[in-house]
């Protein structure tokens, strides 16, 4: 039986996603190169009708840019905080997808924009270290979201909420998606570090970096550490705080930075490492 959610995503002009069928595997992609896999209403009809599907975050097939405020820790205290202020200047409804735990907002933007972290808190494990609990984080370029429909690993269905549809999703000024940034940022228990601005002055390919064509070639080259290929042909570096290159080479994400992008972002990201260790 085909699976009729990947259907609907592929009418509605979204990059569908083919998501494990139980555990922890209904979060994760099945198949390598999903991150710019295009794929076609024969292609999904064969994938199996009791996996997930997700979605592709970043630019879609109808040329719009889609990016997920994704609300997890104390989503309960967080996101009706967060709602209550969006409401009184956002006058479309909002797209909401939830799982009974945690909440994802979906929204067009006309240009990409990398995931970040926006909100979170530190919390001590017990054994010396810290783990993050992230109260807001945006899914976009080299991110994917699990759909409406399927079904989270606790047991719950994915499911809309306020009665809304994906054709609802509203599209964002740029202006209007940096307020929901900065509203976000707003959140944030995290100790205050200086401001990294990669993705505002993104080095310029030029000189002995002009021959480089991606992500992947680049940490290979100057990063030089060992890899580990990661389920779905992500590849992560070693000792450097959880750096992760997309399989196809063309993202990146430092889950200890908490930023991301593409090669000139990386190149910025790397470079003031470098700086800051002279």
């Amino acid at each position: 039986m085909a699976n009729e959610k990947a259907l609907r995503l592929l009418e509605l002009g979204l990059h569908p996603v083919l998501l494990g069928s139980a555990g922890d595997d209904l979060k994760r992609p099945l198949r390598k190169g999903w991150q710019t896999a295009v794929y076609t209403p024969e292609d999904v009809s064969r994938w199996p009708s009791r996996n997930n599907v997700g979605i592709r975050c970043g630019r879609q097939r109808n040329n719009r840019a889609l990016v997920v405020f994704d609300f997890d820790e104390e989503a309960r205290r967080v996101f009706p905080a967060w709602v209550s202020q969006v409401s009184g200047w956002l006058n479309e409804p909002l797209v909401v997808v939830t799982s009974g735990r945690g909440c994802h907002v979906y929204f067009y933007t006309k240009a990409e924009h990398p995931g970040q972290t926006l909100a979170g808190r530190y919390a001590d494990t017990g054994n010396g270290r810290k783990r993050l609990g992230k109260f807001i984080e945006t899914l976009g370029r080299g991110r994917q979201v699990v759909s409406a429909g399927s079904r989270h690993p606790g047991g719950k269905q994915y499911r809309f909420s306020r009665g809304v549809r994906y054709e609802d999703i509203p599209t964002l000024t740029e202006e209007a998606y940096q307020a929901l940034v900065a509203l976000s940022k707003s959140f944030d228990k995290r100790p205050v570090k200086p401001e990294r601005s990669l993705s505002v002055r993104p080095v310029k390919r030029s000189g002995k970096f002009g021959d480089i064509q991606n992500c992947l070639e680049y940490a290979r080259r100057y990063l030089g550490t060992d890899e580990r290929i990661e389920r779905n042909g992500d590849i992560r570096f070693l000792g450097h705080g959880g750096l992760l290159v997309t399989a196809d080479g063309r993202g990146w994400y430092s889950f200890s930075e908490e930023t991301g992008g593409g090669l000139a972002e990386l190149v910025a990201w790397h470079q003031a490492l470098a700086g800051e260790g002279a």
